[in-house]
Protein backbone atom coordinates (compact mmCIF):
# COMPACT_ATOMS: atom_id res chain seq x y z
CA UNK A 1 0.00 0.00 0.00
CA UNK A 2 1.59 3.29 -0.83
CA UNK A 3 -0.24 6.87 0.10
CA UNK A 4 -0.55 9.80 -2.86
CA UNK A 5 -0.59 12.81 -1.70
CA UNK A 6 -2.82 15.11 -4.13
CA UNK A 7 -3.40 18.68 -3.50
CA UNK A 8 -5.25 20.49 -7.01
CA UNK A 9 -8.94 21.40 -7.38
CA UNK A 10 -8.53 18.51 -10.54
CA UNK A 11 -7.64 15.90 -8.15
CA UNK A 12 -10.86 16.67 -6.81
CA UNK A 13 -13.03 16.04 -9.40
CA UNK A 14 -10.77 13.06 -10.53
CA UNK A 15 -11.21 11.21 -7.39
CA UNK A 16 -15.26 11.22 -7.86
CA UNK A 17 -15.71 7.98 -9.27
CA UNK A 18 -13.01 6.54 -6.88
CA UNK A 19 -14.45 8.18 -3.76
CA UNK A 20 -18.10 7.27 -4.07
CA UNK A 21 -17.35 4.00 -4.60
CA UNK A 22 -15.63 3.72 -1.41
CA UNK A 23 -17.88 5.77 0.06
CA UNK A 24 -20.47 3.87 -0.74
CA UNK A 25 -18.28 0.22 0.16
CA UNK A 26 -17.70 1.83 3.64
CA UNK A 27 -21.77 2.89 4.54
CA UNK A 28 -20.48 6.32 5.73
CA UNK A 29 -22.41 9.47 6.24
CA UNK A 30 -23.25 11.66 3.70
CA UNK A 31 -20.84 14.63 4.91
CA UNK A 32 -18.02 12.37 4.09
CA UNK A 33 -19.53 11.78 0.71
CA UNK A 34 -17.93 13.35 -2.77
CA UNK A 35 -20.66 15.87 -3.43
CA UNK A 36 -20.40 17.18 0.23
CA UNK A 37 -16.77 18.27 -0.37
CA UNK A 38 -17.02 19.07 -4.09
CA UNK A 39 -19.63 22.14 -2.85
CA UNK A 40 -17.98 22.78 0.14
CA UNK A 41 -14.69 23.56 -1.65
CA UNK A 42 -16.42 25.50 -4.59
CA UNK A 43 -18.05 28.05 -2.26
CA UNK A 44 -16.26 27.75 1.32
CA UNK A 45 -12.43 26.94 0.90
CA UNK A 46 -10.09 27.54 2.94
CA UNK A 47 -5.93 27.00 2.37
CA UNK A 48 -5.32 24.34 0.45
CA UNK A 49 -6.13 21.06 -0.51
CA UNK A 50 -4.33 17.88 0.74
CA UNK A 51 -6.25 14.67 -0.14
CA UNK A 52 -4.10 11.70 1.25
CA UNK A 53 -5.14 8.84 -0.78
CA UNK A 54 -4.09 4.81 0.07
CA UNK A 55 -3.59 2.58 -2.86
CA UNK A 56 -3.51 -0.44 -3.09
CA UNK A 57 -1.91 -2.03 -6.98
CA UNK A 58 -3.64 1.17 -7.89
CA UNK A 59 -7.10 0.94 -6.32
CA UNK A 60 -8.05 3.41 -3.69
CA UNK A 61 -8.53 1.59 -0.25
CA UNK A 62 -8.47 4.34 1.58
CA UNK A 63 -9.19 8.44 1.50
CA UNK A 64 -8.29 11.22 4.21
CA UNK A 65 -9.70 14.47 2.47
CA UNK A 66 -7.62 17.32 4.39
CA UNK A 67 -6.90 21.16 3.75
CA UNK A 68 -3.93 23.08 4.79
CA UNK A 69 -5.17 26.20 6.15
CA UNK A 70 -4.51 29.69 8.01
CA UNK A 71 -4.98 29.35 11.86
CA UNK A 72 -4.42 32.84 12.69
CA UNK A 73 -0.98 33.04 11.39
CA UNK A 74 0.13 29.29 11.84
CA UNK A 75 -0.92 26.42 9.63
CA UNK A 76 -3.62 23.96 10.55
CA UNK A 77 -4.50 20.36 8.57
CA UNK A 78 -7.97 19.90 9.89
CA UNK A 79 -10.60 18.29 7.28
CA UNK A 80 -11.98 18.95 4.22
CA UNK A 81 -15.12 20.33 4.81
CA UNK A 82 -15.29 21.68 8.80
CA UNK A 83 -16.89 23.07 10.55
CA UNK A 84 -19.72 22.53 8.54
CA UNK A 85 -20.10 18.85 9.16
CA UNK A 86 -21.08 17.16 11.68
CA UNK A 87 -19.26 14.12 10.83
CA UNK A 88 -16.00 13.36 9.75
CA UNK A 89 -13.25 10.39 9.43
CA UNK A 90 -11.27 8.49 6.99
CA UNK A 91 -12.73 6.51 4.48
CA UNK A 92 -11.25 2.48 4.71
CA UNK A 93 -13.41 -0.76 4.93
CA UNK A 94 -13.37 -1.81 8.27
CA UNK A 95 -10.66 -4.92 7.77
CA UNK A 96 -8.17 -2.03 6.69
CA UNK A 97 -8.71 1.35 8.67
CA UNK A 98 -6.01 0.61 11.05
CA UNK A 99 -3.16 -0.30 8.57
CA UNK A 100 -4.63 2.86 6.69
CA UNK A 101 -5.14 5.31 9.74
CA UNK A 102 -1.44 4.35 10.75
CA UNK A 103 -0.54 4.85 6.96
CA UNK A 104 -1.73 8.27 6.82
CA UNK A 105 -0.33 9.23 10.44
CA UNK A 106 3.31 8.41 9.10
CA UNK A 107 2.60 10.56 6.18
CA UNK A 108 1.73 13.29 8.46
CA UNK A 109 4.75 12.99 10.80
CA UNK A 110 7.06 13.13 7.92
CA UNK A 111 5.28 16.34 6.23
CA UNK A 112 5.50 18.15 10.01
CA UNK A 113 7.42 20.92 8.95
CA UNK A 114 4.28 21.68 6.76
CA UNK A 115 1.89 22.33 9.30
CA UNK A 116 1.96 23.59 13.53
CA UNK A 117 -1.02 21.13 14.47
CA UNK A 118 -3.40 18.26 13.02
CA UNK A 119 -6.83 18.80 14.22
CA UNK A 120 -9.59 16.39 13.23
CA UNK A 121 -12.95 17.36 15.38
CA UNK A 122 -16.29 15.11 15.10
CA UNK A 123 -14.70 11.81 14.82
CA UNK A 124 -17.04 8.71 15.59
CA UNK A 125 -15.88 7.79 19.26
CA UNK A 126 -15.09 4.21 18.04
CA UNK A 127 -13.42 5.12 14.90
CA UNK A 128 -9.32 3.50 14.58
CA UNK A 129 -8.90 7.60 13.94
CA UNK A 130 -9.84 8.24 17.23
CA UNK A 131 -7.84 5.82 19.09
CA UNK A 132 -4.80 7.55 17.06
CA UNK A 133 -1.69 6.66 19.01
CA UNK A 134 1.56 9.27 19.34
CA UNK A 135 3.22 7.97 16.02
CA UNK A 136 6.74 10.00 16.49
CA UNK A 137 8.68 10.33 19.31
CA UNK A 138 8.99 14.18 17.97
CA UNK A 139 4.73 14.57 18.04
CA UNK A 140 2.05 13.73 20.61
CA UNK A 141 -1.66 13.09 19.49
CA UNK A 142 -4.29 13.67 22.32
CA UNK A 143 -8.04 13.06 21.91
CA UNK A 144 -10.73 14.80 23.69
CA UNK A 145 -14.81 14.37 23.94
CA UNK A 146 -16.11 16.55 21.04
CA UNK A 147 -19.86 16.89 20.74
CA UNK A 148 -22.63 15.23 21.88
CA UNK A 149 -24.64 13.75 18.83
CA UNK A 150 -28.29 12.59 20.02
CA UNK A 151 -30.60 10.60 17.95
CA UNK A 152 -33.67 8.47 18.12
CA UNK A 153 -33.86 4.70 17.66
CA UNK A 154 -36.38 3.84 14.97
CA UNK A 155 -36.51 0.21 15.75
CA UNK A 156 -39.89 1.09 17.31
CA UNK A 157 -42.23 3.75 18.12
CA UNK A 158 -40.34 7.04 18.70
CA UNK A 159 -43.17 8.25 20.70
CA UNK A 160 -42.84 5.38 23.65
CA UNK A 161 -39.73 7.32 24.81
CA UNK A 162 -41.01 10.62 24.30
CA UNK A 163 -42.49 12.58 27.25
CA UNK A 164 -46.29 12.46 27.58
CA UNK A 165 -46.29 16.26 27.75
CA UNK A 166 -44.83 16.44 24.68
CA UNK A 167 -46.71 13.68 22.62
CA UNK A 168 -50.06 15.30 24.22
CA UNK A 169 -48.43 18.81 23.01
CA UNK A 170 -47.84 17.94 19.34
CA UNK A 171 -50.88 16.51 18.74
CA UNK A 172 -53.15 19.17 20.20
CA UNK A 173 -51.05 21.79 18.24
CA UNK A 174 -51.56 19.67 15.02
CA UNK A 175 -55.34 19.54 15.47
CA UNK A 176 -55.09 23.44 15.91
CA UNK A 177 -53.41 23.95 12.90
CA UNK A 178 -55.67 21.71 10.71
CA UNK A 179 -58.65 23.43 12.15
CA UNK A 180 -57.42 26.80 11.44
CA UNK A 181 -55.60 26.30 8.41
CA UNK A 182 -55.48 24.79 5.33
CA UNK A 183 -52.29 22.46 6.42
CA UNK A 184 -50.03 20.59 4.32
CA UNK A 185 -46.83 18.59 4.58
CA UNK A 186 -44.45 17.76 1.65
CA UNK A 187 -40.57 17.43 0.49
CA UNK A 188 -39.05 20.16 -1.85
CA UNK A 189 -37.93 19.58 -4.65
CA UNK A 190 -37.18 19.62 -8.64
CA UNK A 191 -38.18 23.24 -9.42
CA UNK A 192 -39.27 24.15 -6.10
CA UNK A 193 -36.23 24.10 -4.52
CA UNK A 194 -34.64 27.46 -4.26
CA UNK A 195 -37.39 28.64 -3.52
CA UNK A 196 -37.90 26.01 -0.38
CA UNK A 197 -34.28 26.76 0.55
CA UNK A 198 -35.00 30.71 0.33
CA UNK A 199 -38.17 29.79 2.86
CA UNK A 200 -35.41 27.58 5.37
CA UNK A 201 -32.88 30.43 4.98
CA UNK A 202 -34.96 33.23 6.16
CA UNK A 203 -37.12 31.16 9.08
CA UNK A 204 -33.82 29.63 10.35
CA UNK A 205 -31.96 33.22 10.33
CA UNK A 206 -35.01 35.12 11.70
CA UNK A 207 -35.17 33.47 15.16
CA UNK A 208 -31.51 34.87 15.42
CA UNK A 209 -31.41 38.11 14.19
CA UNK A 210 -34.69 38.60 16.54
CA UNK A 211 -32.12 38.03 19.51
CA UNK A 212 -29.10 40.03 17.25
CA UNK A 213 -27.47 36.77 16.29
CA UNK A 214 -26.37 35.68 12.98
CA UNK A 215 -28.16 32.39 12.11
CA UNK A 216 -26.18 29.52 10.54
CA UNK A 217 -26.97 30.78 7.04
CA UNK A 218 -26.03 34.52 7.42
CA UNK A 219 -23.25 34.14 5.62
CA UNK A 220 -23.56 34.82 1.49
CA UNK A 221 -21.17 31.83 0.99
CA UNK A 222 -22.84 29.18 3.22
CA UNK A 223 -25.95 29.66 1.60
CA UNK A 224 -24.39 29.10 -1.88
CA UNK A 225 -22.88 26.23 -0.52
CA UNK A 226 -26.24 24.67 0.62
CA UNK A 227 -27.69 25.54 -2.80
CA UNK A 228 -25.34 24.12 -4.23
CA UNK A 229 -25.11 20.42 -2.08
CA UNK A 230 -29.23 20.16 -1.92
CA UNK A 231 -28.99 20.30 -5.96
CA UNK A 232 -26.19 17.39 -5.60
CA UNK A 233 -27.65 15.39 -2.71
CA UNK A 234 -31.18 15.33 -4.43
CA UNK A 235 -29.94 14.06 -7.19
CA UNK A 236 -28.10 11.24 -5.14
CA UNK A 237 -31.85 10.81 -3.55
CA UNK A 238 -30.33 11.83 -0.31
CA UNK A 239 -32.11 15.06 0.44
CA UNK A 240 -34.99 15.38 2.68
CA UNK A 241 -36.17 18.95 2.78
CA UNK A 242 -39.51 18.84 4.79
CA UNK A 243 -42.01 21.52 4.59
CA UNK A 244 -45.05 22.17 6.66
CA UNK A 245 -47.42 24.88 4.99
CA UNK A 246 -50.57 26.60 5.97
CA UNK A 247 -52.94 28.58 3.42
CA UNK A 248 -50.35 27.43 0.87
CA UNK A 249 -47.21 29.46 2.47
CA UNK A 250 -44.06 27.73 4.18
CA UNK A 251 -44.33 27.98 7.74
CA UNK A 252 -41.80 25.52 8.95
CA UNK A 253 -38.89 23.80 7.20
CA UNK A 254 -36.95 20.70 8.37
CA UNK A 255 -33.62 20.05 5.88
CA UNK A 256 -32.28 16.94 6.20
CA UNK A 257 -29.76 14.30 4.41
CA UNK A 258 -30.98 10.59 4.23
CA UNK A 259 -28.39 7.27 3.19
CA UNK A 260 -29.96 3.60 3.07
CA UNK A 261 -30.54 3.60 7.05
CA UNK A 262 -30.36 6.88 8.83
CA UNK A 263 -32.25 10.44 8.46
CA UNK A 264 -30.57 13.00 9.81
CA UNK A 265 -31.71 16.16 10.67
CA UNK A 266 -29.53 19.05 9.89
CA UNK A 267 -31.27 22.66 10.27
CA UNK A 268 -34.68 24.11 10.61
CA UNK A 269 -36.61 27.50 10.46
CA UNK A 270 -40.05 28.05 11.28
CA UNK A 271 -42.43 30.94 11.65
CA UNK A 272 -42.10 32.79 14.90
CA UNK A 273 -45.44 34.53 14.25
CA UNK A 274 -46.99 31.56 14.36
CA UNK A 275 -44.96 30.30 17.56
CA UNK A 276 -48.39 28.96 19.49
CA UNK A 277 -48.99 26.48 17.36
CA UNK A 278 -45.57 25.00 18.20
CA UNK A 279 -44.74 24.49 13.82
CA UNK A 280 -40.78 23.21 14.40
CA UNK A 281 -42.29 20.59 17.06
CA UNK A 282 -45.12 19.38 14.22
CA UNK A 283 -42.60 19.27 11.78
CA UNK A 284 -40.15 17.58 13.50
CA UNK A 285 -43.05 15.18 14.80
CA UNK A 286 -44.04 14.41 10.78
CA UNK A 287 -40.42 13.98 9.81
CA UNK A 288 -39.42 11.62 12.52
CA UNK A 289 -42.35 9.69 11.06
CA UNK A 290 -41.72 9.77 7.33
CA UNK A 291 -38.40 8.76 8.61
CA UNK A 292 -39.35 5.39 10.11
CA UNK A 293 -41.92 4.65 7.06
CA UNK A 294 -39.01 4.72 4.92
CA UNK A 295 -37.63 2.30 6.59
CA UNK A 296 -34.68 4.16 8.13
CA UNK A 297 -33.39 2.69 11.32
CA UNK A 298 -32.29 5.89 13.27
CA UNK A 299 -33.07 9.84 13.28
CA UNK A 300 -29.77 11.49 13.82
CA UNK A 301 -30.43 14.78 15.48
CA UNK A 302 -26.51 15.91 14.86
CA UNK A 303 -24.43 17.78 17.42
CA UNK A 304 -25.26 20.03 20.21
CA UNK A 305 -27.11 19.07 23.29
CA UNK A 306 -29.99 21.34 23.60
CA UNK A 307 -32.59 20.64 26.18
CA UNK A 308 -35.38 19.94 23.60
CA UNK A 309 -33.40 16.68 22.46
CA UNK A 310 -33.72 15.28 25.39
CA UNK A 311 -37.65 16.08 25.89
CA UNK A 312 -38.02 14.23 22.13
CA UNK A 313 -36.30 10.92 24.36
CA UNK A 314 -33.26 11.18 22.55
CA UNK A 315 -30.62 8.57 23.22
CA UNK A 316 -26.44 10.18 22.85
CA UNK A 317 -23.47 9.37 21.78
CA UNK A 318 -20.32 10.80 21.03
CA UNK A 319 -17.72 12.51 18.86
CA UNK A 320 -14.05 13.12 19.79
CA UNK A 321 -11.65 15.80 18.58
CA UNK A 322 -8.01 14.20 17.81
CA UNK A 323 -5.36 16.98 17.90
CA UNK A 324 -1.50 16.08 17.18
CA UNK A 325 1.27 18.85 18.16
CA UNK A 326 4.85 19.19 18.06
CA UNK A 327 6.55 18.33 21.18
CA UNK A 328 9.21 21.46 21.32
CA UNK A 329 7.33 24.01 18.70
CA UNK A 330 6.63 27.02 20.08
CA UNK A 331 4.16 27.32 16.89
CA UNK A 332 2.39 24.14 18.16
CA UNK A 333 1.46 25.10 21.68
CA UNK A 334 0.20 28.36 20.57
CA UNK A 335 -2.17 26.44 18.00
CA UNK A 336 -3.11 23.67 21.07
CA UNK A 337 -3.54 26.86 23.09
CA UNK A 338 -6.05 28.24 20.69
CA UNK A 339 -7.86 24.76 19.96
CA UNK A 340 -8.30 24.40 24.01
CA UNK A 341 -10.02 27.76 23.96
CA UNK A 342 -12.32 27.12 20.84
CA UNK A 343 -13.51 24.04 22.92
CA UNK A 344 -14.27 26.34 25.89
CA UNK A 345 -16.52 28.45 23.55
CA UNK A 346 -18.23 25.77 22.24
CA UNK A 347 -19.52 24.37 25.73
CA UNK A 348 -20.31 28.19 26.37
CA UNK A 349 -22.10 28.60 23.39
CA UNK A 350 -24.28 25.05 24.00
CA UNK A 351 -25.29 26.71 27.64
CA UNK A 352 -26.05 30.13 25.57
CA UNK A 353 -28.42 28.09 23.01
CA UNK A 354 -30.32 26.13 25.70
CA UNK A 355 -30.59 29.54 27.84
CA UNK A 356 -32.25 31.70 24.18
CA UNK A 357 -34.37 27.98 23.45
CA UNK A 358 -35.55 26.86 26.37
CA UNK A 359 -36.72 23.22 26.38
CA UNK A 360 -38.88 23.36 23.67
CA UNK A 361 -38.43 23.29 19.78
CA UNK A 362 -41.15 25.31 18.70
Amino acid sequence: MIVEPLDDDDALDRLAADWRALHTAVGATPFQSWEWARAWWTHRRRGRLLLLCARDAGALVGLLPLVVAPFGPLRRVTFLGAPEADYQDLLATPERAVEVRDAFAAWLAGAARAWDIVDLPDVAEDSPLAALATVAPSLRADRYVHRVCPYLPLDADWRLAAGKQLKSRVGRKRRNLARDFQLDFDLADGDELPHALDDLFWLHDARWRRRGLRGAFANPSVRRFHRDLAGRFAARGWLKLHRLRTDGKTRAAFYCFADASRVYYYLSGFDLGLGRYSPGAVLMAHAVDAAQRSGAQLFDLLRGDENYKREWGARERRTMRVVVKKRRSVRSFLAASAIAVDRWAAVAGSRLRNRLWGHRNA
